[in-house]
């Protein structure tokens, strides 16, 4: 048998993806499973969505889209970030990527080069060692204080080195729960940006917060947003997972260069997840509420 590469015996499986698999096994084998791995909503997809998926399919004009999304998706995705972080920003500054796990691994291959680091506390997302390791850099991981789930910002602002370029901040937490302080957000981003350094959000469960409370936005917490990128998708909000949306808000120069980098992966999201994610993001927004109540 000709050679694995030793990059790929590096990487580990997914634990949640495995994890997922194991489950639906054992249901099918008539297991009773109470499941909680993946982070996937039960609940139904909006209406507004399905409508706009199926007439798209029934259109029978099913094509490629531009690298970075369609001008509706962009829109789209523009006025949910003006809504929620109240931040303004331009076309140029979104990449529609083909989940919001894509978008963070694009980032991660246009803004680290081999033998660079980048941080992120603990507990994290289980993908971002690997990917991580993917783009040829270091994980570094920051761990809290004993029985805390937010790190302190001493703690995350000695980890830094000359070779760190990003640090990941996943905020409500996955998978804690956590919510990071607006402290912890502020000293950050300061910290990002006199030193140089990207300053990720990924905010895939920004808005399931509970008690009518709301999570910290990222911006304009420091004089310049330059070195911030959000990653968000459509899957926790909408029970949208198997649509496989999510974006990258940022920097045109630094959207550009993962614009490149999708061309030659996934050459553009699906046309119709991205009709359906628009009309997800446009519509009735009254799921979100009942997505709370569910949890």
């Amino acid at each position: 048998m000709p050679q694995i590469s030793d990059l790929s015996r590096r990487i580990s499986d997914s634990p949640t993806l495995k994890l997922n698999d194991r489950a639906n096994r054992l249901r099918e084998e008539g297991a009773p499973v109470i499941h909680l791995g993946g982070g996937e909503p039960q609940s139904a997809m909006p209406q507004s969505a399905l409508e706009a998926s199926l007439k798209k399919i029934q259109s029978g004009r099913v094509k490629y889209t531009p690298v970075g999304g369609t001008k509706p998706m962009k829109k789209a995705v523009l006025g949910y970030t003006e809504r929620h972080y109240g931040k303004s920003f331009k076309p140029e500054n979104v990449l529609v990527s083909s989940g919001a796990k894509q978008a963070l691994y694009n980032f991660l291959l246009a803004a680290l080069n081999p033998g660079d680091e980048v941080l992120f506390p603990a507990p994290y997302w289980v993908s971002y060692p690997d990917m991580a390791r993917l783009a040829g850099a270091t994980p570094v991981i920051v761990r809290p204080p004993q029985g805390a789930f937010e790190p302190r910002f001493e703690d995350l602002a000695r980890a830094v080195t000359p070779k760190t370029r990003a640090i990941i901040l996943n905020s409500p937490n996955n998978p804690s729960g956590e919510v990071y302080s607006e402290d912890l957000l502020r000293e950050t981003s300061r910290l990002c940006l006199e030193r140089g350094i990207y300053l990720v959000m990924d905010d895939i469960y920004h808005q399931l917060v509970f008690d009518g409370l709301k999570a910290p936005s990222c911006f304009g917490l420091a004089k310049d947003d330059s070195h911030i990128v959000v990653i968000n998708g459509i899957s926790k909000l909408y029970g949208m997972t198997g649509f496989r949306i999510g974006w990258a808000v940022g920097e045109k120069e630094l959207i550009a260069a993962m614009n490149r980098l999708q061309g030659q992966t996934t050459s553009c999201p699906s046309d119709i997840s991205q009709t359906a994610a628009t009309a997800a993001l446009e519509g009735p927004q009254d799921c979100i509420a009942q997505l709370r109540a569910a949890l």
